[in-house]
């Protein structure tokens, strides 16, 4: 899992139009409790500004919402339409039941993860599904090619308020698909990561230096406890 962004994209304090606010996904409730998490009644786990909705049945990813993608353009007079997915990805609408659970009482999570770092797509085509994103109101926010992962790949990186959004594709000039973009797995950031690692035991690898200077990252078993996407652990950014 491409789970490190890299140095120029750290996290500067300003306000974002918009935020990633749900993200449905079809594991159990009792999957993320496995792990470590506080799980409302409502089966939903929060971290940062981002609501996690466990279904319990159906695909690994089911959904999300993104609060002021709306929004994007007005001031120039133009509108966005409404759009069912970005490239693929089903957009959650505020209609949505799902907005009740803004409301939603948390609590720490006794694995100590506090906020979502960043979350990964997948696509086979780079430019249809950067201009997909733009076309919701993203912005471009940071690019480059690597070929740590094997085969040329561009990395292409948008805010949802404060979670990065980091896009994997074919680099400029190698082949493209029809595949569309899909939700490749999480980064999550935990306040102190020896301490995650020490309350995780065996469902925590041993963490080890990611591509941000000066964080560490770590493998999350989710296949232990039946969470559908791969999710790799980080120590917070130098700056929080």
């Amino acid at each position: 899992m491409p789970a490190d962004t890299f140095d120029p994209l750290e996290k500067p304090a300003v306000a974002r139009p918009l935020q990633l606010e749900l993200l449905r996904l079809g594991d159990s409730a009792a999957a993320w409790s496995a792990a470590g998490f506080f799980v409302s009644a409502e089966a939903t786990v929060t971290l940062g500004q981002t609501i996690i909705q466990c279904t319990g049945q159906g695909e690994p990813f089911q959904g999300w919402r993104i609060r002021g993608r709306q929004l994007q353009g007005l001031g120039s007079g133009r509108s966005i339409p409404e759009h069912p997915s970005i490239d693929g990805l089903r957009l959650l609408p505020a209609s949505d039941q799902g907005h009740s659970l803004n409301s939603v009482a948390s609590q720490p999570h006794p694995n100590g993860i506090t906020s979502i770092d960043h979350i990964v797509v997948s696509t086979g085509d780079s430019e249809r599904s950067i201009a997909a994103f733009e076309s919701a109101g993203f912005e471009v926010r940071g690019s480059r090619s690597t070929s740590s992962y094997g085969s040329p790949m561009r990395q292409t990186f948008f805010w949802a308020g404060d979670v990065i959004v980091e896009l994997m594709g074919p680099d400029l000039g190698e082949a493209t698909s029809e595949s569309p973009a899909q939700i490749f797995g999480l980064a999550l950031v935990a306040a102190d990561l020896d301490s995650t690692a020490a309350a995780l035991g065996e469902l925590l690898g041993t963490p080890k230096a990611a591509v941000q200077t000066g964080r560490q990252i770590a493998r999350l078993r989710t296949n232990s406890v039946g969470i559908g996407l791969p999710i790799a652990v980080m120590s917070p950014h130098l700056s929080s």
